[in-house]
């Protein structure tokens, strides 16, 4: 199954956004639809649970660290699939770098193949593009402000908002 994927380029050095993706309850400052975020962060790693706008609970574990660079995820509600997710930065210059968040929605398989396969292409795929855009143009606004965002300012998102 293919990755849906979202680039910003964010205005701050590639070690700064590193400091604020793997900060304790980062996603509840710069993520649009997360209302909390617990996160118990092991030794380079991540087992943590966040419950959105509309109290669906999600819980992310990370499968990969790269230390400075990225970290993959399954993330999802506990009694479902989980969805593969990877975060990377990539340095631009000294003052500028790029966050690519990528999801491979696995959640879906639960439905028979058919269905599937035109839930992805009617609706799954788009609906993932709109929600990361909403997450990296989020993590940019609260990284080069350094102000939480105002999750009212996003545009509704029909899976994590009330």
């Amino acid at each position: 199954m293919k990755a849906v994927s979202s680039t910003r380029n964010i205005d701050v050095p590639a070690s700064q956004l590193w400091q604020g993706i793997t900060s304790e309850h980062h996603l509840e400052a710069c993520h649009p639809y997360i209302q909390r975020h617990s996160k118990s962060a092991k030794k380079s790693a991540i087992a943590d649970e966040i419950t959105y706008l509309n109290n669906v609970v999600f819980t992310r574990e990370s499968t990969s660290w790269m230390e400075g660079q990225g970290y993959d995820l399954l993330v999802g509600k506990a009694s479902e699939p989980k969805n593969e997710v990877q975060w990377r930065i990539t340095p631009v210059n000294e003052t500028s770098c790029q966050l690519t968040i990528a999801v491979t929605p696995r959640a879906i398989e639960k439905l028979p193949k058919v269905i599937r396969n035109l839930a992805l292409i009617l609706f799954v795929r788009r609906q993932v593009a709109l929600y990361l855009d909403a997450v990296t143009s989020g993590i940019k606004s609260w990284m080069e402000s350094g102000a939480p965002v105002d999750k009212t300012a996003y545009k509704k998102h029909r899976w994590f908002c009330p």
